[in-house]
């Protein structure tokens, strides 16, 4: 977002400059800030190109650079600390970048004066644990007009612009407080998770609605040796809206099998339960990954990445059980760990979770 402001200053100085010297600027800061706000301005950054601001003529017509020797990023923080009385604990920290400074000015001889501009460009952002996110930019102009025997003393017309960008940035983060992701001080989440009627394309997941070998669509491998292979997985989706000042994230949850890359060679009920127990090992994984979520840290700062770990986290445990099981039960050969594998999935179906994490514990 970006802003212009014209101004037109016509200010006529009395005093001169008779030497080419280059002309320090400074900004001034308050005395006394008056204005409690839950942000904290914690670092300017100098991104300028150069650092002489600009030329002004003096009664000679000789020019001095106009320059804050180095000190304008320091200045410049001086000048917006002292607008604003932080909270004790502010919500956001800001860094401010200033990406020009630039004044130009020419000579009207029709006016026997100098016309000039000044430019100012701000960029702002906050500052999190990560790379600093961009909030918004300022940019404006000032226009004035002075005699040639009348030189300008430019610092007031600076100082107002930079004024003027912290004023700027006040009312839009103000009016951004309740409605920006960025400025989010907590995530609330509403995990959505529920029984969904299948299709024909894919079985969802249903306690009340075991697999049938009319959901294996797929021709079986004739270089595989198993009598049956099931694909079955889980994934979450989201959205998110903003409810003042608040994150509410919706993260949906499905756990489904894919009929057209599914199989059997030799149907019985017995293989049957052996590629149920498989989908039921997916529902098992989202059922746990449900649980890290209602506990998950939701700082908004590290929100995204720890969801992001969460459910890789899921699907990796999801997999690494399937395998477990399939090696246990040898693809379920094994009559006898195939009978415990169904007590233990059966357990874990109902949230006790104690035999598999045993398991699990043992085979790390």
């Amino acid at each position: 977002m970006k802003n212009v402001l014209l101004a037109f200053l016509a200010i006529f100085i009395s005093s001169g400059i008779s030497t080419a010297q280059d002309i320090i600027l400074k900004l001034q800061p308050d005395e006394h800030p008056s204005q409690e706000r839950n942000y904290r301005f914690d670092q300017v950054l100098d991104a300028r190109s150069k650092t002489e601001v600009g030329k002004l003529f003096d009664a000679q017509r000789k020019t001095h650079n106009l320059t804050f020797n180095g000190k304008l990023a320091e200045q410049t923080l001086a000048l917006y600390k002292s607008k604003i009385k932080p909270s004790h604990t502010p919500s956001h920290l800001i860094l401010v970048k200033i990406h020009n400074l630039d004044q130009k000015e020419t000579y009207q001889a029709d006016w026997k004066a100098y016309k000039g501009e000044i430019e100012l460009k701000l960029g702002f952002f906050l500052i999190g644990p990560n790379e600093p996110e961009h909030l918004v930019d300022f940019q404006s102009k000032t226009n004035y007009r002075r005699p040639i025997n009348q030189p300008h003393h430019i610092e007031p017309a600076i100082q107002k612009l930079f004024e003027n960008g912290w004023k700027y940035f006040d009312d839009w983060i103000r009016s951004q407080s309740m409605g920006n992701r960025l400025l989010a001080k907590k995530v609330r989440i509403n995990i959505i998770d529920p029984v969904r009627k299948s299709k024909a394309d894919t079985v969802f997941y249903d306690p009340d609605r075991p697999l049938t070998w009319d959901d294996f669509k797929e021709s079986p491998s004739s270089l595989s040796s198993f009598n049956a292979t099931i694909f079955s997985s889980l994934s979450i989706e989201g959205n998110a809206s903003i409810e003042n000042g608040e994150i509410v994230q919706n993260i949906e949850i499905k756990v489904y099998m894919i009929p057209s890359q599914s199989w059997v060679k030799h149907a019985n009920s017995y293989a049957s339960n052996h590629e149920q127990r498989h989908f039921d090992i997916t529902r098992i994984a989202a059922d746990r990954m449900k649980a890290k979520l209602k506990s998950m840290d939701t700082d908004p700062y590290l929100f995204d990445a720890k969801l992001n770990d969460i459910y890789w986290d899921a699907y990796r445990e999801m997999n690494r059980i399937q395998e477990l099981y399939d090696q246990q039960t040898r693809h379920g050969l094994d009559k006898e760990a195939q009978e415990k594998w169904n007590i233990l999935i059966s357990e874990a179906l109902t949230g006790n979770y104690q035999s598999l994490d045993s398991l699990l514990d043992k085979v790390n």
